[in-house]
């Protein structure tokens, strides 16, 4: 006879999975008995709260593009970790949800305390899984537990990835049975992984080729696809071998780096006017692993993309992504590296005549003439400091080798409009639901996960103060994270949609940030005038320790960023 959760613990090795975030409670528990035994094979993670487990194996997911497990009592897996399943869900991160129904006395039809099974007394917690993942099984037998793991993982990274769920029965989770009797019979998980993604067929790629080649002014629009598939390199030898520039979403952000001479930076409401102007002028779109979602493209205004005089070619791994938002001229699922791999070659070997230092001679002029990456307010001394100000004291600071990972809110506008990325991969934002202080426990995993290079965490008060506990955690795990606190004493996105003298429910007393981590063990910094942005800083960041950099900002509105 073998228990089952240890059986359980070894599905999750042989699958490659690296890390459980979660705490234990509920029937789960007991689950976490075998990874005691196997701490050497796969990392356990204590976390403050079931959002931030959520948080963390979304970040997980996506650097690693495998998924990390979340194990906690089930009704606070559906409820609180729901923050960072939802992210995951509409970015398309791999996640996996090892639930339970807390069915204490397998009582699920009287009321139970704390039951999850969705009958009389009881929350429907596959209910609210199936709103927000890709799978959602339920395992009533030790037989269905098994199985339905090895599936819920094959769910999670199949196709456009995402979050995947298993709830199980308290006897379930506790059972012992012989591995015999497992019906149908349970093989090794790896057998159902090896399974290669979606790729373009010769004929698209040479279709492609032929269409881009002959393209006057083309345009590639890159999204969280090419992060998942690490196409970087890709991305540039592409763009190099047509002089053709690259413009992104905001998940897109740094999918080429964004000092690069055909890089033009984001496009929408808040993306530089080289890219938006671009966008509508372009006679061709290569739209690659984004799904040209209204969000950035102007809430999809008649006078950006014009599919009646543009061509619009898009490659994505999810087949509904295409064509979806925007009509196509050719549309093909592929997983990005691989497909834009096939479309290089396809390029090459017809050996086109182009001009391609010509273009981007011509790329730079418009871009020096559009104030690429640059506002007068770079050099503003006012106090409460600008927003501006901090990003460029931080593009001062930060080099090729630091991670920036941003939260939702006004702070990922100030750096997705102004932070300058120097390589690609360097920045990483949330944009599914885009969770304000999603940033703060995102960036733990991201420490852990890189353990050779620093990572910075940018955020607003609003993020930090929802997300605290963060802090503790990277004193307990001893991650040299540093956050980067805009602090304006507000929820300063939904207060800009106020009247200024009818502000209600948006501002209160300024956090005293940098008591808090004081307190908590990090080094920390106040900062109060423009001139001691860059020395806090560079001294934050240089640290080996967590540390903190508390800065006071005004109270600018977003919609400045709309309008320059």
């Amino acid at each position: 006879m073998a228990k089952v959760r240890e059986m359980i613990a070894d599905i999750l090795i042989d699958a490659g999975i690296e890390y459980v975030f979660g705490m234990p409670g509920g029937s789960n528990t007991f689950l976490f008995d075998p990874l005691f035994d196997r701490q050497d094979r796969i990392k356990t993670v204590l976390v403050r709260n079931e959002q931030c487990a959520s948080g963390m194996a979304d970040m997980i997911g996506r650097l690693s593009g495998k998924p990390a497990a979340i194990l906690a009592q089930g009704a606070w897996l559906g409820s609180s970790a729901g923050l960072g399943i939802m992210e995951a869900f509409l970015a398309g991160s791999p996640m996996l949800i090892l639930a339970e129904f807390s069915d204490y006395g397998g009582l699920t039809q009287h009321m139970p305390y704390q039951c999850m099974s969705g009958e009389y007394g009881a929350v429907d917690l596959p209910a609210i899984f199936k709103g927000m993942t890709k799978f959602t099984s339920v395992a009533h037998h030790p037989s269905e537990f098994l199985h339905g793991v090895q599936l819920a993982i094959k769910h999670a990274t199949t196709g456009k990835p995402g979050p995947a769920a298993v709830i199980a029965r308290w006897n379930v989770v506790t059972a012992e049975m012989d591995p015999a009797l497992i019906v149908p019979p349970l093989h090794p998980v790896q057998g159902h992984l090896q399974v290669s993604p979606a790729c373009l067929s010769v004929e698209d790629a040479d279709r492609i080729a032929d269409y881009l080649i002959s393209a006057k002014d083309p345009l590639m629009v890159t999204g969280m696809g090419i992060h998942m598939a690490k196409a970087y390199a890709e991305v540039q030898e592409l763009a190099e071998l047509l002089g053709m520039p690259v413009a992104t979403s905001v998940m897109g952000k740094s999918t080429i780096a964004e000092t690069h001479d055909l890089a033009l930076g984001m496009t929408g409401n808040f993306g530089q006017k080289a890219a938006n102007e671009k966008i509508t002028t372009a006679d061709l779109i290569f739209a690659v692993g984004t799904g040209l979602a209204p969000e950035n493209n102007k809430m999809l205004s008649p006078d950006w993309i014009k599919p009646a005089r543009q061509k619009i070619i898009q490659l994505d791994i999810e087949p509904l992504n295409v064509g979806f938002t925007y009509p196509v001229t050719l549309g093909a699922t592929s997983e990005a590296r691989r497909g834009l791999r096939m479309v290089i070659a396809a390029i090459k070997a017809k050996k086109p005549k182009l001009d391609a230092a010509g273009r981007i001679q011509k790329l730079k002029k418009e871009k020096a003439e559009k104030n690429f990456f640059t506002d007068p307010a770079f050099t503003s001394d006012e106090s409460p400091i600008a927003p501006e100000r901090v990003v460029k004291d931080l593009n001062d600071t930060i080099g090729e080798d630091e991670l920036i990972v941003l939260d939702g809110g006004n702070n990922r506008i100030w750096m997705g409009k102004y932070f300058q990325s120097k390589k690609a991969g360097q920045v990483i934002a949330p944009g599914g639901v885009t969770p304000v202080g999603w940033s703060v426990t995102a960036s733990l995993a991201a420490q852990m996960f890189l353990k050779d290079r620093k990572v910075v965490c940018v955020c607003g008060d609003g993020g930090m103060t929802m997300q605290l506990y963060g802090l503790e955690m990277a004193r307990h795990y001893q991650l040299p994270i540093t956050y980067v606190v805009m602090n304006n004493s507000a929820l300063g996105n939904v207060m800009d949609f106020q009247p200024d003298l009818r502000r209600i429910a948006t501002e209160y007393p300024e956090p005293r940030f940098a008591e808090v981590a004081r307190s908590i063990g990090l080094l920390s910094f106040k900062v109060t005038k423009a001139e001691d942005i860059k020395p806090a800083l560079h001294e934050a960041i240089r640290s080996d320790q967590p540390a903190l950099v508390d800065i006071t900002t005004s109270k600018q509105k977003h919609f400045k960023v709309m309008m320059s």
